[in-house]
């Protein structure tokens, strides 16, 4: 009898640590699929492994990892459920067909239009891999496409358990910025990133063109309106302090920078475009715009607040 409730305990301890642990909020998030469908993790759980990876059109290793990709597809498909995603950010769905095209992409994609994926499973720079067992237990988490990623597939799809990696990340909780939008005067919050200057300047010359004049612009429109509350508010990919300071010094940019740590403002405002300048009035949006420089309405709506 004591020998009979050993072996039931230790099923029990067995069938417990085949269990995810992670956060029911990750195994619950919606992934809309361009397809029409929308799928989580949750439906793949005791079914098959799933891997995601996050990249963007404009990020030049994202596409040197293309072709990994998708013989990753075209090997482990039947065994692993396999997504792209799309982060959105200064992209759009025929950026992401073009590059599906030319890569020869053929896993099931989808486009992160508002940025709540990215929230929930806490990305911080493309390329951005995600890779969960058949209990959805977090197995791999990284940037590159190496070794240890290509391990951990070929274990996952011949249903050999591997070690997990640490869940603790999808429950970290970092502050949100407290912006003062319900200030007594107008408040404008300028939204950019510490790298869209440069880093786009070859795969997205329009944009990083852009960046640079309306940060320029955005100085001068700090030193002309002091009636305005101006907050500059950077993005947290590939962004540390040291990258912030930099950038504030490179520009001379007269006030302090924030960076969006926790990425919230960012969602919350639906900020998908480098850099985008929104003005409010009272705590409601009275203005928007992608481009200091090239806004007719800019000045005025600045006069008239």
């Amino acid at each position: 009898m004591l020998r009979l409730r050993l072996m039931l305990a230790a099923l029990v301890f067995i069938s417990c640590s085949a269990m995810a642990e992670t956060p029911a909020k990750i195994l619950k998030t919606p992934i809309s699929l361009l397809n029409g469908d929308t799928i989580t993790l949750e439906e793949y759980q005791g079914k098959k492994p799933v891997y995601l990876k996050f990249w963007a059109s404009w990020c030049q290793p994202c596409l040197k990892e293309m072709p990994h990709f998708q013989e990753s597809q075209e090997k482990y498909g039947d065994q692993i459920k396999i997504i792209s995603i799309n982060i959105g950010i200064n992209d759009t769905i025929e950026d992401m067909n073009k590059v599906a095209l030319k890569y020869g992409l053929t896993m099931d994609s989808a486009y992160d239009s508002d940025g709540e994926v990215a929230q929930a499973f806490k990305f911080i720079g493309t390329p951005y891999h995600l890779l969960f067992d058949r209990h959805m237990n977090l197995v791999h988490r990284g940037h590159k496409a190496d070794e240890s990623l290509e391990n951990k597939l070929q274990l996952l799809a011949s249903q050999s358990d591997t070690e997990h990696a640490s869940h603790a990340v999808f429950s970290e909780e970092e502050q949100a910025l407290d912006l003062p939008i319900h200030a007594p005067q107008p408040t404008a919050i300028y939204f950019t990133s510490t790298w869209c200057d440069w880093y786009l300047k070859d795969t997205r010359p329009e944009v990083s063109e852009n960046c640079s004049r309306s940060q320029v612009e955005f100085n001068k429109l700090v030193r002309k309106y002091d009636s305005v509350n101006w907050v500059l508010v950077v993005s947290r990919l590939w962004t540390a302090q040291s990258d912030l300071d930099d950038y504030v010094q490179k520009y001379d940019i007269p006030i302090k920078g924030l960076i969006d740590t926790s990425n919230k403002a960012f969602v919350n405002y639906n900020v998908k475009h480098y850099p985008t300048l929104i003005v409010f009035k009272g705590g409601k949006e009275v203005h928007r715009t992608l481009d200091l420089t090239r806004d007719s309405q800019l000045a005025d709506m600045l006069e008239s607040l």
